[in-house]
């Protein structure tokens, strides 16, 4: 087995931990993952358009609007006038939803930190930067969703091998 697919079956299962690990915080909180999503986002880049929350979180404007709905009823993000732009509406973070998104942010933070306490700086640096590299790879893939679709349905309609080979 290469290295390269062994990296990637590990970042498989990082990205399951990682799933398990937002899915706990929205049990906890009452909240839908898509939810925990939000505010998390909200929390790292401030007020946005739903619009441009939707794109980011990779979900259609209603499917944006609705998680905004929801959010707004518990009492964790407020829509407000554009500064700039009176036909838009930012969603921003209410004190509430900005201490739960800081309390995410910070036990992520710390749990991450608390794995990699005894790992030597310069391998952390090493490391960060794998990381962003892999993060663009994901990020661009993503966003061909033309070549993505073509990929996965090239695979899935391809005849399955006889079994024995």
């Amino acid at each position: 087995m290469s290295g390269g697919i062994a990296v990637a079956e590990r970042m498989q299962d990082l990205v399951l931990a990682v799933d398990a690990y937002r899915r706990a915080y929205a049990d906890v909180l009452g909240l839908g993952v898509g939810e925990v999503l939000t505010l998390s986002d909200l929390g790292r880049h401030g007020a946005v358009p739903v619009s441009v929350l939707a794109a980011r979180l990779g979900v259609a404007a209603p499917a944006g609007t609705a998680l905004v709905d929801r959010l707004q009823t518990k009492g964790l993000v407020v829509r407000r006038r554009h500064p700039t732009d009176r036909r838009s509406t930012l969603v921003d973070l209410t004190p509430r939803g900005r201490r739960v998104a800081a309390l995410m942010g910070r036990l992520f933070r710390d749990d991450v930190g608390g794995a990699l306490e005894a790992v030597p700086l310069e391998h952390l640096h090493e490391f960060a930067d794998l990381l962003d590299r892999i993060a663009a790879a994901l990020r661009r893939r993503a966003g061909d969703v033309n070549a993505l679709r073509r990929d996965l349905l090239r695979e899935d309609r391809a005849p399955e091998p006889p079994a024995g080979v």
